[in-house]
């Protein structure tokens, strides 16, 4: 008789479910799951340094941006009139005659950036000073590990990530400005740790993201899902099939799958869930030997006459 006792091991986390799985021998990728969120850093305001007349607006909003990127135009009172006399569009402002007379005012950002939002629109007057963009020098995902394995996450390592609901498109980075949360009481600490984007691999800001690091791998191990090991007062027990032979309700016979002095452990039936105990099974109904009693599962027992030396298989001796 063969009998899994993997069964058990979704009963023991409190799982309504079971499924069987096998030992394989080949290479473990060593990988640790992160999950955290896009935030901006070094954001800034790009503000306006004459009294004129937005000609043009270039840029828009979530989208990267390079010092000799021009953002948008600004003409003088003294251009901005030249041109409604001539009857001109805000597209001829960067015409070769225009660029000759007069010098549109060009709205850049001094470093890359990324462009939060636009406070502009085209035909608009602005003051000086007055708010142009909004912008962020840098994008960088915050994200954290799980206490068991901040042994295997530091700077430097490749991170893929993805939009939480939207692990279709990913991306990558490397790990950067790793740290160990601070946490009172008996509770282990998790990590912390930054992945720089840039204008090839980002999300938008706040966006909730996952991700894995590539921590290691190691080859010709003997490997088994994590989630098939139970945790017992300091020891870790694998449930494995096994076969069996003869069964009472106190013992069992094991045959193959298991050998002497192997550790076990024994699960409460309370605890098992959906799974059960093994126990022995009764032996097939035979009709023939069914009680008299007219039930409609006709029982498995046989009837004993009064005065059968029960139980007793021997026969009677006569006087």
């Amino acid at each position: 008789m063969l009998i899994s006792a993997a069964l058990f091991l979704a009963a023991a986390l409190g799982a309504q479910a079971q499924e069987v799985a096998e030992l394989k021998r080949g290479s473990l990728n060593i990988t640790v799951r992160a999950q955290g969120t896009v935030v901006t850093e070094d954001v800034f305001r790009l503000r306006s340094t004459i009294d004129g007349r937005v000609e043009a607006v270039l840029a828009s909003s979530h989208t990267w941006a390079h010092p000799s990127t021009d953002l948008a135009y600004l003409a003088n009172e003294e251009l901005a009139a030249m041109m409604d006399a001539n009857a001109t569009t805000p597209d001829q402002i960067l015409e070769a005659r225009w660029q000759r007379v007069y010098k549109p005012a060009p709205v850049r950002c001094p470093d890359t950036c990324f462009i939060l939002k636009a406070f502009i629109r085209p035909k608009k007057w602005v003051k000086p000073d007055a708010v142009l963009f909004e912008a962020a020098r840098k994008l960088r995902l915050t994200g954290r590990v799980r206490a068991g394995d901040t042994h295997r996450v530091k700077d430097g390592q490749l991170i893929v990530f993805w939009k939480k609901d939207d692990p279709s498109e990913k991306h990558q980075g490397r790990v950067t400005r790793f740290k160990l949360d601070i946490t009172g009481g008996k509770l282990r600490p998790g990590g912390s740790f930054s992945v720089y984007l840039d204008e090839d691999h980002y999300l938008l800001p706040g966006t909730l993201w996952e991700g894995e690091i590539a921590a290691s791998a190691k080859k010709g191990v003997l490997r088994v899902p994590t989630r098939a090991l139970i945790h017992h007062k300091g020891d870790i027990f694998l449930p494995v099939r096994v076969s069996t032979g003869i069964t009472t309700y106190e013992e069992t016979e094991i045959t193959a799958g298991a050998s002497e002095r192997t550790r076990i452990l024994i699960l409460e039936p309370g605890r098992m869930g959906s799974t059960r105990s093994h126990e022995p099974e009764p032996p097939p109904h035979d009709p023939k030997k069914a009680r008299s009693s007219g039930s409609e599962d006709g029982g498995y027992g046989e009837e004993i006459a009064p005065d059968a030396d029960y139980p007793s298989d021997l026969p009677r001796q006569e006087d």
